[in-house]
């Protein structure tokens, strides 16, 4: 039989022994429910991290918009590709190519096309070019918009315009284009 005082102390502090019982019966439950499903919540989200998605909005990656991605795209290639290319000359002929084919939506007309020289750097190879062409005031504002607009990493370096008989120029024009080299995983 039980001790009477024992079961009289316990009577007196029924709420101490209730609360204890609930501790138990709650540390039970956690090491057999909670803490199996924290740790494969755990691993989840660790094997999430390493596909490179993020299910917590704080630890989410930084998305290149498609703008951008497209542009970089567009504009680069292998870094041996690039490098060959570049030292070939075939870099210079595209430039030229893509530039007189511009010039040419543009009611424009080549009088001369002269390559410049080429630079590689680390992560771009630089590809330059000199032109003179005839055109307007007009259709060289309109070049320039469609130049802004092509999707080329083509820069006006710099520029001159001289003439001006009957409205019509003689431009002279200094380009660069950039060829961005791609690494591994990336563009």
């Amino acid at each position: 039989m039980m001790n009477p005082l024992l079961i009289a102390q316990i009577r007196r502090h029924w709420q101490l022994v209730g609360a204890v019982l609930v501790f138990a019966v709650f540390l039970v439950m956690h090491l057999a429910v909670f803490q199996p499903v924290a740790a494969r919540y755990q691993r989840t989200l660790r094997l999430a991290r390493v596909l490179g998605l993020a299910l917590d909005p704080a630890q989410s990656p930084h998305m290149i918009p498609p703008r951008v991605l497209a542009l970089l795209s567009v504009n680069s290639l292998p870094a041996a590709v690039a490098q060959e290319q570049g030292s070939s000359g075939a870099l210079t002929a595209s430039l030229l190519e893509a530039i007189t084919q511009l010039i040419n939506q543009h009611g424009m007309r080549v009088i001369a096309t002269e390559p410049g020289t080429t630079a590689a750097q680390p992560r771009a190879v630089l590809v330059r070019a000199h032109l003179r062409v005839e055109c307007s005031y007009g259709e060289f504002v309109s070049f320039l918009d469609g130049l802004d607009r092509s999707g080329t990493l083509i820069a006006l370096d710099r520029f001159s315009l001289s003439g001006g008989a009957s409205g019509r120029y003689v431009l002279d024009l200094w380009v660069t284009r950039y060829i961005l080299k791609q690494t591994e995983g990336r563009t």
